[in-house]
């Protein structure tokens, strides 16, 4: 599950309660499934629901909601929108909830057999589907706490897939 491991460390390093306390986000996988195609090869896909759980979480829900919705626009921009992400919170207290967020996420693995060496090579793929309008950006997000009041900055990213080089 290369693919929700890049995920979350997308969203440790643009979620700013995130990067102070990396453990406050637990990740799940539900009704994983496998697809694949009968034949010589033993090339598949991985179809899950992740399930990314920030306790005791205190900031804005826009900090986390935005740079999640980014990385999607790169890496699984064919997602149906209305079926993309879904979450659950628990009210702790004034300050603070747990977000449960369910983003479903497909991941390619291309494996191949060498028969005359019994060799068997697999391949984790993660295509980037490129956005030519904003690449290699460094976003700021600034919230509006109030009607006609200032816009207040309250979490910094990079752009999705910009320094990847993990696949």
């Amino acid at each position: 599950m290369r693919k929700l491991s890049a995920l979350r460390q997308y969203l440790i390093d643009a979620v700013p309660e995130l990067k102070r306390d990396p453990d406050r986000l637990l990740t799940f996988v539900e009704d994983g499934s496998v697809a694949f195609s009968r034949g010589p090869n033993l090339s598949h896909g991985y179809r899950f629901t992740a399930q990314l759980i920030l306790t005791d979480y205190a900031g804005e829900i826009d900090a986390v909601m935005l740079p999640l919705l980014d990385w999607l626009s790169v890496y699984q921009p064919d997602l149906e929108s209305e079926q993309a992400v879904a979450f659950e919170a628990e009210i702790l207290n004034h300050n603070s909830v747990d977000l449960a967020l369910r983003v479903r996420l497909d991941e390619r693995v291309v494996a191949t057999r060498d028969c005359e060496t019994g060799r068997i090579t697999a391949e984790h793929r993660m295509p980037r589907f490129e956005r030519p309008d904003c690449p290699g950006v460094r976003w700021t997000l600034e919230v509006r706490e109030r009607l006609g009041g200032d816009f207040v900055k309250i979490a910094e990213w990079e752009t999705a897939g910009v320094d990847d080089e993990l696949y």
